[in-house]
């Protein structure tokens, strides 16, 4: 008796603690960054908070319906907006006092853009192919086009002081090389210089960086490292990132598996590992299962998703050929 009273108080334990950690897992997601204030007085900086909060919580739902759009026209428009927006929205995170510069953007361009996107789904939920229909549809991809501009346009007006004085700077610059008998007209960029450096090829600035856009914005200094990780380029991911909710849902099986059923080797047979889950099984009567399996599950519940796909998807796959997860 006392050891089944045990056994309930540790899945009770257990439970508290994979709801609270998911709890606390959304509240960090979605919770709006807090800007460095510290300088500004209380009322201007509640103002510039709060216009912050607006312009990332519109952000968040323009990205959230980028995934349910099947337009790829739209979609592709809708993309490059988002990607605007995040470098201003991160820009404006580390300048806050520049928000009230942004108040087009946030009040007006981005408003307008969720409001488009909202009237784009109700269309698309009526499932209608009328003339006009169609048509409305067409402006909406057109005044979208038209946003991405727009979006621009703010951003170098929220820059134009810095423009300026970076412009100024490299006139005078300019200037002294000049009287010095350097002629920076003629320097002929991406040759190598008799240093033997290589001039960076400006032709590339003008090129697009493609890289994978997050569900939600977080701020440049928010994103998760690893422990011991410094500043370096990222990791190729393991996987394609349209994987990741079945590795998630393998992940989160798994450790139910071994949380709740761990003492007869459910998670042991659920991985292809027969021989371990049979010896699990045959100890059941003992506590040890138990106790070990329930320090699995946590682990494999807390491990990243990339790490659990390493070692348990990945190997898995090498051992047997092709596996789904």
């Amino acid at each position: 008796m006392d050891e089944l009273l045990n056994y309930l108080i540790v899945i009770l334990m257990t439970t508290g603690v994979i709801f609270g950690g998911k709890a606390f897992w959304d509240w960090k997601k979605n919770r709006t960054p807090r800007l460095d204030m510290n300088e500004l007085e209380a009322e201007r900086a509640q103002y510039l908070q709060e216009n912050f909060d607006k312009a990332t919580a519109d952000y968040n739902f323009l990205q959230e319906a980028l995934e349910k759009i099947s337009d790829r026209e739209l979609s592709a428009q809708l993309k490059r907006l988002q990607r605007t927006a995040k470098n201003l929205l991160n820009h404006l995170e580390k300048n806050p006092p520049r928000i009230a510069l942004a108040y087009k953007f946030i009040d007006y361009y981005q408003d307008r853009a969720v409001k488009i996107v909202k009237q784009y789904q109700e269309l698309e939920e009526t499932h209608l192919s009328t003339g006009k229909v169609e048509e409305l549809k067409a402006r909406m991809r057109r005044t979208l086009a038209a946003l991405d501009e727009a979006y621009q346009d703010q951003f170098e007006h929220i820059l134009n002081d810095q423009i300026i004085s970076a412009d100024a700077e490299l006139t005078v610059m300019e200037q002294q090389l000049n009287a010095e008998g350097i002629d920076t007209k003629k320097i002929d960029v991406g040759d190598v210089d008799e240093y033997g450096n290589v001039r960076i090829d400006t032709d590339l600035l003008d090129r697009p960086i493609e890289n994978a856009t997050p569900r939600k914005f977080f701020p440049q200094g928010m994103q998760r490292r690893r422990r011991g990780q410094v500043d370096a380029f990222p990791e190729e991911m393991p996987f394609p990132e349209e994987d990741r909710p079945q590795i998630v849902q393998t992940k989160l099986i798994q450790s139910a598996l071994a949380i709740f059923l761990g003492s007869f080797g459910a998670h042991k047979f659920y991985q292809g590992k027969t021989l371990q889950g049979v010896i699990y099984f045959l100890l059941s009567w003992t506590t040890l299962p138990m106790w070990v399996s329930l320090v699995e599950g946590i682990r494999y519940l807390f491990m990243p998703v990339e790490d659990f796909y390493t070692q348990y998807i990945n190997k898995r796959r090498d051992r047997h050929g092709r596996h789904k997860p």
